[in-house]
């Protein structure tokens, strides 16, 4: 009996295992979060750090965003981190999906050749039990028997 192969496993790699729209979303992700960083990271240098000159242009900015906008560096950044996380989850969901479809095609492809394999070996056997069975027989003539059925006796 064969074995089945892990239908995972493939002879052929990749130089790249992610499909290029995988690739670009990640990236897209990741530009969005480093973004979304970059603003906490100037929320807290603003507000935190002691800075000795007088109106400084990050603090000012920092300001002025916060008048137009109720929100300073820090919550834009806290929001723009948390829509980068939210897109990378679905990023990731939309894909995983995607190869668990791909390597359950692959199982079945896999289950239906070994299948065919047994198929094509029981025919196998049955084409040489065939050829045992096949012999040529000389048909037998049957003798009929003469039955007397109860007749009244002849007259003479």
């Amino acid at each position: 009996m064969k074995k089945i192969k892990d239908p995972s496993v493939k002879k052929n790699k990749k130089a790249l295992p992610l499909h290029p729209f995988e690739f670009v979303w990640y990236l897209l992700v990741g530009l969005v979060g480093i973004w979304g960083l970059t603003y906490i990271v100037l929320g807290l240098v603003a507000s935190y750090l002691p800075i000795s000159t007088e109106d400084p242009g990050l603090v000012t900015a920092n300001e002025t965003i916060l008048k137009t906008f109720k929100l300073d560096f820090l919550g834009w950044g806290l929001i723009i981190l948390a829509i980068a996380a939210v897109a990378a989850v679905v990023v990731l969901i939309l894909f995983s999906n995607k190869v668990d479809r791909d390597y359950e095609k692959n199982v079945r492809r896999a289950q239906r050749l070994a299948q065919l394999e047994a198929e094509e070996a029981k025919e196998d056997d049955i084409a040489e039990q065939k050829i045992a069975v096949d012999a040529e027989v000389a048909p037998v003539e049957e003798k009929k028997e003469e039955v007397v059925i109860n007749e009244a006796p002849k007259e003479e």
